[in-house]
């Protein structure tokens, strides 16, 4: 399977004007990093001096950063606390490629902006802090997001469905955003949880990794014809456009319902380094290439080639068009230069 340089060229075109909507669980990711040079006297722990601190956006934020990266412009719909964290939350997603106007957040007294700090030494994490309480939205919430995202939908190119199973998304949240997009005839995609997994019923497409998809079927995926059956299983009952199978080494599969047809693309990492946010990738890159006119078979190939590059970097990284261009042309996936 290959893509013509034109093709690229036009859907990188494309995607530069677009603007896409995020809904999902937003985090705050902090590190602290230092080294250890003796151990507390308190307890038989590592005393870790700090040297440096940064914060970053994880979460459905992550897949904000990967949308600014290929210089897309996101809407923004999430829930932040009233404190220190939310703000920092909020400036860091204005960072990205989000205009005021299009910032969305709920700021709620009840529940704490979701933070997980990792403390890191000598290259190595020592252990992670979470800060958050999930407690799912009340009626009244679920209204005025709704109420809200109907409106904000008719500017988006796409929406993605972000779920970190962080008590945003409820069953009803979930159907009702996901009629909006229906009715506005809308590209709606999904990165899902177990939990939540079979509510999603309507969506261009899923993607799940081996683990979430057998856990969901209550199968081991090991073989390609088990991972095929569990994508015709999945498909049938979320009445999707296609599933996408994300497989570790073994690359991804793809199901297009409608054509009752699977590409599968193999893996093209070269060195993993870090799989951290990889699924953010796929997710953001597919429908932003879908949204970008790509069939799916290519928007999968794109999606594909961008985690083989983010996996070779370390932390939750992001990925450019440049990057996507470079690497498609290395290993051979592009006609006409």
């Amino acid at each position: 399977m290959k893509i013509s340089k034109q093709t690229l060229e036009s859907a990188f075109e494309k995607i530069s004007r677009m603007k896409i909507l995020v809904i999902g669980d937003l985090i705050l990711d902090e590190y602290l990093i230092g080294s250890v040079e003796r151990i507390s006297p308190e307890a038989p722990v590592p005393v870790v001096w700090v040297r440096k601190e940064s914060q970053t956006l994880g979460g459905s934020g992550n897949v904000i950063k990967n949308l600014a990266s290929l210089g897309i412009s996101s809407i923004v719909f999430g829930r932040i606390g009233k404190d220190k964290a939310g703000e920092t939350l909020r400036d860091l997603v204005l960072d990205s490629n989000v205009q005021t106007g299009d910032l969305n957040l709920m700021v709620s007294d009840a529940v704490p902006t979701i933070c997980k700090t990792r403390i890191i030494a000598s290259n190595q994490q020592v252990c992670r802090v979470d800060r958050e309480e999930i407690i799912p939205l009340k009626l009244q919430e679920e209204n005025q997001i709704l109420t809200l995202f109907q409106t904000k939908i008719k500017e988006a190119d796409a929406v993605i469905l972000s779920d970190y199973d962080k008590g945003y998304f409820t069953p009803r949240l979930i159907e009702g955003l996901i009629q909006i997009c229906l009715n506005e005839k809308k590209i709606v995609t999904v990165d899902p949880q177990v939990s939540h997994f079979f509510l999603y019923k309507g969506i261009q497409i899923m993607t799940p990794n081996h683990h979430e998809a057998g856990k969901a079927i209550s199968k081991k995926l090991i073989t390609t014809e088990e991972i095929e059956s569990a994508c015709i299983q999945i498909s049938d009952k979320l009445q999707s456009d296609a599933v996408m199978i994300t497989r570790g080494d073994k690359g991804m599969s793809i199901y297009e319902s409608k054509q009752k047809a699977f590409t599968h693309i193999p893996t093209v990492a070269k060195e993993v380094f870090d799989v951290t946010g990889a699924g953010d990738t796929v997710i953001t890159t597919y429908t932003a290439f879908l949204a970008a006119g790509l069939p799916v078979p290519l928007a999968s190939l794109v999606s594909n080639v961008s985690a083989g590059i983010v996996v070779g970097k370390l932390g939750a990284a992001t990925v450019t068009t440049k990057e996507i261009l470079l690497e498609l042309q290395n290993l051979g996936f592009l006609e006409g230069i």
